[in-house]
């Protein structure tokens, strides 16, 4: 058995593969509970004298407002493409939490700190 074999024998189920899921499950997992208590928590305290100075908030701090509840979608994707990916299904299962953890990680690093630059700004 060569070893491009031996990789796609672990990548479609084994040890590794099975690894790669769970690591894909636990970014994506991770940060859905990370980036849904900075929407629904951090994210209103900053915009909150922002408003109250009559001031419009970052477009993208808006959206991220209005949009991180989306973020579960991540673990979803996730346990999808684990079920009907194909043969590589639990690696493409682990990338796409890492993916999913990467977008939405600098997502919401983006709009908390173009709120915190606006106040500073006003300042």
């Amino acid at each position: 058995m060569s070893l491009l074999q031996r990789a796609v024998a672990g990548a479609t189920g084994g040890i590794a593969g099975v690894g790669a899921l769970v690591i894909g499950l636990a970014c994506s997992g991770i940060t859905a509970v990370l980036v849904t208590a900075m929407g629904a928590a951090l994210l209103p305290r900053l915009l909150a004298p922002l408003l109250q100075a009559g001031m419009e908030p970052p477009a993208l701090s808006a959206a991220f407002v209005s949009s991180y509840p989306w973020v579960w979608a991540g673990p979803v994707l996730v346990v999808l493409v684990a079920v009907f990916g194909g043969g590589l299904r639990y690696w493409l299962a682990g990338v796409v939490g890492m993916v999913s953890m990467l977008l939405w990680g600098s997502f919401a690093v983006l709009a908390m700190y173009l709120s915190l630059f606006v106040q500073a700004a006003a300042v």
